[in-house]
């Protein structure tokens, strides 16, 4: 064996009489290094499948107001971190589409294509200016999602939820739980484009995503009846959405007047 339990932590030298240090948190029983043991390993520090994650993927699914005001109050180990499950969700989904070879500014058209239906023509400055705009969204993925966060913060903490005693960094937990949680459904309409070519329906996911919101809020702040918060929480979605395009709309006009280039790039075939 390479090492052996002992009475003094591997890593900072303190008496531990436990499987854990209770000062910097290493493990007392410590195996060879193996295949088995470095999987266990990768999967129980880097993404907590040793209790964190299937906690976090199960009450996000079922309860994800209940998890997100479990976080707020203090427990740190039952779920992982809000911040950490929006990015960790996100990287899964953009490795997901480079390891099946999509690209992802393709796959955002083709999202669009099969919700709006617009009717564009081959080759003209409009078909050039959607291309570039699916581009730029595309570059820029984590930062416009990550956008939206502390916009429904906002409204949360000073609009719709007024009277809850959160303030507004804590306002951000639940948004980031549940633009996390939300990508499963686009990890599994890539998966079914993949394999079936069969492109299911962007409004079905927005449908879902919507109600999940919803029902998340509801069961977020308890000091009101369950359908107000239900309906207070499509508010701050939908309100935050079209405060988000707005600000958007305003900053592309603002570049294409002001920023030398841009409008000449923009509406260039």
């Amino acid at each position: 064996m390479l090492t052996e339990s002992s009475k003094n932590c591997i890593n900072c030298h303190q008496e531990v009489s436990d499987n854990y240090c209770s000062h910097c948190g290493q493990r007392t029983q410590v195996k060879r290094i193996t295949l088995r043991e470095g999987w266990n390993d990768f999967w129980a520090r880097v993404y907590g499948f040793d209790g964190m994650f299937p906690n976090t993927l199960r009450d996000l699914t079922i309860r994800p107001g209940v998890a997100a005001h479990t976080f707020i109050s203090g427990n740190r180990v039952k779920y992982y971190g809000p911040v950490g499950y929006f990015f960790l969700m996100i990287t899964v989904f953009l490795l997901l589409l480079d390891l099946l070879d999509i690209e992802l500014a393709n796959f955002l058209k083709e999202m669009g294509t099969t919700t709006f239906q617009p009717e564009i023509k081959s080759g003209s400055n409009q078909e050039a200016a959607t291309q570039k705009m699916f581009q730029f969204m595309s570059d820029n993925f984590k930062m416009l999602f990550f956008g939206m966060i502390p916009i429904q913060a906002f409204y949360a903490r000073y609009v719709f939820f007024r009277k809850s005693e959160l303030n507004f960094v804590e306002n951000t937990v639940l948004p980031f739980y549940t633009a996390g949680h939300v990508y499963w459904l686009s990890i599994i309409t890539v998966i079914v484009y993949k394999f079936t070519g069969v492109f299911m329906r962007n409004t079905v996911g927005t449908i879902i995503s919507t109600f999940y919101i919803g029902y998340a809020y509801s069961n977020f702040f308890s000091y009101q009846p369950k359908w107000k918060a239900f309906l207070k929480g499509l508010g701050v979605y939908f309100v935050s959405l079209f405060t988000f395009i707005i600000v958007g709309m305003i900053l592309a006009v603002a570049l294409i007047l002001f920023v030398p280039g841009v409008r000449e790039a923009f509406i260039a075939k």
